[in-house]
């Protein structure tokens, strides 16, 4: 009996011990889901809902009737919608500067850097087939239909936003305004776009049901 009771103990402690690497490896987690997200971590996908950890080189993957909202330990949050991949390649929010590095193949998603991004010589970066998008302390919007050779890229925020490619570069100075790119093709100068057109693009990786 006494031994049994032992080999439950050691069970226990190795389950608690496993857990905190397993958080301890978490850069971030998920708050809150619409439909059936998954990631793809190692050689297997993963479901995703409220309360999973996110680790550096998941790819975070939704289909068309899926989003979710996910923070990372800074305080940096992550919306992203339908149909869009996207991979947490490098990261260390509670570093100073700090640094976020995203790869994504498509999608629409809304990316919001946390506190540690504030401090001066802090980047984040998101790197697509189409343009690499730059920045310190972002609050942006990227439409890139993974169908489609466009992607646009809007500022919400009032820090510089890059947008280049191998064609030439734009930069994004001020809220509401957007760059457009084609494959192929530099991207556009920057145009402003009204209350409505921003609304209905913040909308689209919000997680509020309209009544």
């Amino acid at each position: 009996m006494l031994k049994r009771a032992l080999l439950i103990l050691v069970m226990l402690l190795s389950n608690a011990c496993s857990w905190s690497t397993d958080s301890e490896s978490a850069v971030g987690r998920v708050n809150d889901v619409m439909g059936n997200p998954r990631l793809f971590r190692g050689d297997r996908y993963l479901e995703l809902g409220p309360g999973s950890n996110i680790e550096l080189h998941d790819s975070i993957i939704t289909g068309l009737s899926d989003r979710l909202r996910l923070s990372l330990r800074d305080g940096t949050i992550m919306r992203i919608g339908r149909d869009s991949e996207l991979t947490i390649q490098e990261y260390s929010g509670r570093a100073r500067p700090g640094i976020l590095r995203l790869t994504s193949s498509g999608g629409l998603y809304r990316i919001t850097t946390g506190k540690s991004f504030r401090r001066a010589g802090s980047s984040m970066e998101i790197g697509t087939p189409v343009v690499t998008i730059l920045s310190g302390n972002a609050d942006l919007l990227v439409e890139h239909a993974v169908d489609a050779g466009s992607l646009i890229v809007v500022q919400l925020g009032s820090d510089a936003i890059k947008v280049k490619n191998q064609f030439g570069e734009t930069e994004l100075l001020r809220q509401r305004e957007m760059s457009t790119t084609n494959f192929g093709f530099l991207p556009s100068q920057p145009v402003r776009i009204g209350e409505s057109e921003l609304d209905a693009a913040i909308e689209s990786t919000s997680l509020r049901v309209r009544r």
